[in-house]
């Protein structure tokens, strides 16, 4: 088994996500104000019918999904970009502290040639 490669984080695009994720849940509050009128009319409509009535809860219960759903993507942004700037931060503070990245070696058995120092064989050598 090979080693594992962990993961990479592009802060960047986790702050691009997060705000990407405030902006809809901004915008959500107004768009559900604007069931509230269309249900209201459908259900006058249809007073004293039941389905009126059913018709407010639905539209009503629908804005409340909609509402929640938007402070989840709100917290969930606010997180995105907490996260990113984390990150940064703790890159930032750890710089001086860790090893250059090792170059890559396409020879798997990282073989050396006698007495040339940094020259390595290929299998077709």
């Amino acid at each position: 088994m090979g080693q594992d490669p962990g993961f990479t984080v592009k802060p960047g695009e986790l702050t691009a996500a997060g705000n990407n994720a405030l902006t809809v849940a901004g915008k959500v509050p107004e768009e559900t104000a604007k069931l509230a009128e269309p249900s209201a009319t459908a259900a006058g409509s249809l007073a004293g019918w039941q389905s009126g009535a059913a018709l407010t809860g639905c539209g009503s219960a629908w804005k409340t999904l909609l509402d929640g759903l938007a402070t989840d993507m709100k917290t969930a942004g606010g997180h995105l970009i907490t996260c990113a700037h984390d990150y940064r931060n703790t890159d930032h503070r750890n710089a001086d502290h860790l090893p250059p990245p090792a170059a890559a070696s396409h020879d798997p058995f990282e073989t050396k040639v006698a007495g040339v120092a940094g020259v390595h064989l290929t299998r077709d050598a």
